[in-house]
């Protein structure tokens, strides 16, 4: 009788043990934040292919959490994926979430996921297309390199009197090769005064809806049209007037 009560027992511990082991993977595998979350994975993978139309490979993934003081956040918790396209090029996205705590954070919601998502493919594909007629790379900003930045940007140029079509040439260009290999564009850029203003945040989406709502059709010269225009605007606006 004490045998079979202690096998009872000794069953009991071990489906406690094994349901402890099962949930505690579950909470790693879809609730903590992690390395080993699916679902910030599910949600890049997602996203990059949205964005551009093709299927990556998932080669390696990093995590880490950071103390920010942002909105009432504490910590900034961030996915770093090496990934690469079918043609072997490797590149960086990032998952970032913002949280009270810095270990024992979790979320179960999937989406909320996509909150925050970014990559460095489409520095890559705009600069292996125009690379050689534009110097991108010296504009270039290092996305990841700090994680509670509430916004990063592809590419920050700085606009003067003296350049002003010389950077709509540049940014005509970019929306067009843009285009080919991004679903309604993916570079987010600045255009700054000497002295650090943003005259001009260019996103390749908006540069289409305005056209769009303008009734206009997407040509080189519209493009070049509509960004000297709101380039000029932005200039009036700071009070400062050019030709």
């Amino acid at each position: 009788m004490k045998s079979r009560k202690k096998k009872i027992i000794t069953m009991i511990i071990i489906g406690i043990v094994v349901c402890c082991g099962g949930i505690y993977f579950l909470l790693i595998k879809y609730f903590f934040y992690n390395k080993y979350n699916l679902h910030a994975q599910r949600a890049v993978l997602d996203r990059l292919s949205n964005r551009y139309d093709q299927e990556f490979e998932l080669l390696s993934t990093k995590f880490r959490t950071k103390e920010v003081e942002a909105g009432g956040a504490k910590y900034v918790h961030m996915w770093t994926f090496l990934l690469q396209d079918s043609r072997g090029k490797q590149f960086y996205a990032y998952v970032r979430l913002y949280g009270l705590v810095e270990k024992g954070d979790g979320n179960f919601y999937s989406p909320d996921y996509s909150s925050y998502i970014d990559d460095t493919y489409g520095q890559l594909c705009i600069e292996e297309r125009i690379g050689d007629q534009f110097d991108l790379y010296q504009y270039r900003q290092e996305k990841g390199s700090k994680p509670d930045d509430p916004e990063w940007e592809d590419y920050i140029f700085i606009c003067t009197e003296n350049n002003t079509d010389e950077i709509v040439e540049l940014l005509t260009e970019i929306y067009l090769r843009e285009m080919e290999f991004s679903n309604g564009g993916c570079l987010k850029c600045l255009i700054n005064n000497e002295e650090g203003e943003t005259l001009f945040p260019y996103f390749g989406w908006n540069i289409t809806r305005e056209l769009q709502e303008q009734d206009k059709e997407i040509t080189e010269q519209t493009v070049y049209a509509y960004i000297l225009h709101e380039l000029k605007n932005r200039y009036y606006a700071a009070g400062q007037i050019f030709e």
